[in-house]
């Protein structure tokens, strides 16, 4: 019994400590306070378009 409250315990910690992850990260994209640097790859010169 101890066990299984346990284990329930730390699936439901996980589950929520995940979902705060991705919302935090997605959010940060979203207001601009994360923006990566695009690859010179893929950038587009206004010359070619």
């Amino acid at each position: 019994m101890k066990s299984k409250l346990g284990k329930m315990f730390i699936t439901l910690v996980a589950g929520l400590c995940t979902i705060m992850a991705l919302s935090i990260s997605a959010s940060a994209c979203i207001w601009g306070f994360y923006q990566p640097e695009e690859p010179d790859c893929l950038r587009v010169e206004a010359e070619e378009i």
